[in-house]
């Protein structure tokens, strides 16, 4: 999305943007709290180890 915005800067995309992070934002959340009670512990030792949004630039 950011790299739409750069590519096609207009009040359109400048308006959208916002709107787009949080609706991706409130869908990861919900699709995490799905695959926590279907998989429980198992997944919670998954997100321990992989980050949500950026990846880690570190080890």
């Amino acid at each position: 999305m950011l790299g739409f915005l750069l590519q096609w800067p207009t009040i359109l995309t400048v308006v959208m943007f916002p709107i787009l992070v949080i609706m991706y934002v409130r869908l990861a959340r919900i699709e995490e709290r799905e695959a926590r009670d279907e998989f429980g512990a198992e997944y919670d030792a998954y997100a321990a180890r992989v980050p949500a949004f950026f990846p880690k630039l570190s080890s």
